[in-house]
């Protein structure tokens, strides 16, 4: 009994060491990788894969902020859908005279729409915004409506806009993660793509020329950087979002709120943990083989068609889950290498989800009966059949033409038989 009782002892003082070491492991990994993330002194950040819009890193990235960021983006976007940016815009006397005007526009002027809207991304210009704005909205007012508009289909739940440049107004907000969506949406155009990719431009009128520079910084001082703005109501604190390419890996990096002093160094800080610590890869290659199946008695495999790509932590390949669904009622014939009979979805550790389409690698048809077979040979050998039918009408038309000279001389013959008295009279004949 008492070596029982000891037995016991040891066993429940192994247990509880064993939980300790395990706990104790799980808290210094956890302290390890907290140790790792960058600090950064923005009210909310988030570091995301421009493509897919993967979280790579965040900060309270769901609070309200007051920050004019979003309106610039937004503003930017529209226009570029809306309006060929070739088009002259004429500068009213509201826009001209708006508080905080940078580029002295003259009233009753045309102004091209792509020199504005440089000037609304790389400055922030507030009669620049207004002019495009009373352009497509017939006013500000107008144009507002068609922001908050564009923020709910988008599925900008947080954001909520009162004016086109951004004044500061408590009751226009947005947040971090709302600025991804945009910023992911606005990043899929080209035309925006190369506007925010702008470092300086001139700017030309008749009463003056000037150099108009990005307000981003980040341009002149991280390698790679290929986007970004800045906007903010004081000297003291702004917000800032930067775009930076490095080994095919495009991070978009957000802070809302940053105290100026430190933006850059937050931002590059921020930028240097996506780039050190995640990938850019094949998450499956074209051509791969998911699943095979039967149809109709034949063996049919589902494919990829083409490489699907995404952001994991460097030597993990973070993938949660993987599911196949098989939609039966595309496994009808005909099918062909075009039909989507599946659906391929990963699910990642941040629980992103990645649906990848699914093809058959080969066409099965249903099966021809003998008259189609025919016909589908007659087809195939339609120039021989022409030749054959030529020939043989070719041979009537000189059988015909043989037959007709033949009878055309028995009957010459019968006239001249007849006309010298060579033919006896048919009563005559015995």
């Amino acid at each position: 009994m008492k070596n029982r009782l000891q037995y016991i002892i040891v066993l429940l003082i192994i247990t509880v060491l064993t939980a300790w070491l395990q706990v104790s492991l799980e808290c210094t990994a956890f302290a390890i990788e907290e140790a790792n993330k960058p600090k950064t002194d923005a009210v909310s950040a988030i570091l995301f894969d421009a493509r897919r819009g993967q979280i790579l890193f965040s900060k309270t990235s769901d609070e309200k902020s007051l920050s004019p960021l979003a309106n610039r983006i937004m503003t930017a976007l529209i226009i570029l859908e809306k309006v060929d940016t070739e088009a002259m815009i004429i500068a009213s006397k509201e826009a001209a005279t708006t508080e905080g005007a940078t580029l002295k526009l003259t009233v009753g002027e045309k102004y091209a729409t792509k020199n504005l809207l440089s000037a609304l991304l790389l400055t922030g210009s507030p009669d620049a915004a207004i002019t495009l704005a009373e352009y497509v909205g017939g006013s500000e007012s107008g144009f507002v409506d068609l922001m908050n508009e564009y923020a709910v289909n988008l599925g900008l739940s947080n954001t909520k806009f009162t004016n086109t440049v951004g004044a500061y107004d408590e009751k226009q907000y947005t947040t971090a993660n709302d600025i991804l969506i945009l910023m992911k949406y606005a990043l899929s155009n080209s035309s925006f793509n190369r506007l925010f990719g702008t470092q300086a431009m001139p700017w030309y009128d008749e009463h003056k020329t000037m150099v108009l520079t990005n307000t981003n910084n980040m341009f002149w001082s991280y390698p790679g950087t290929d986007g970004g703005v800045t906007a903010g109501y004081d000297s003291d604190f702004q917000s800032i979002v930067t775009t930076a390419t490095k080994n095919n890996l495009r991070l978009v990096c957000v802070l809302l709120d940053v105290p100026t002093k430190s933006m850059y160094n937050d931002s590059i800080n921020i930028l240097n943990y996506g780039f050190d610590n995640f990938l850019y890869g094949t998450l499956v290659s074209a051509g791969s083989s998911q699943q095979a199946i039967t149809v109709e008695g034949q063996s049919l495999n589902l494919i990829v068609t083409s490489d699907v790509q995404y952001v994991y932590p460097k030597g993990q390949d973070y993938i949660k889950d993987i599911a196949i669904n098989v939609d039966q009622s595309k496994l009808k014939l005909p099918i062909t290498k075009n039909t989507v009979v599946g659906m391929l979805t990963f699910i990642l550790e941040d629980d992103t989800s990645i649906n990848v389409e699914l093809y058959p690698d080969r066409e099965i048809l249903p099966q021809k009966t003998k008259s189609q077979v025919l016909k589908e040979r007659l087809l195939e050998n339609l120039e021989l059949i022409y030749v054959i039918i030529g020939l043989i009408v070719l041979e009537l038309i000189v059988g015909a033409y043989k037959l007709y000279n033949l009878t055309r001389k028995k009957y010459i013959k019968y006239k001249a038989q007849k006309s010298h008295g060579y033919i006896r009279p048919k009563n005559n004949r015995k």
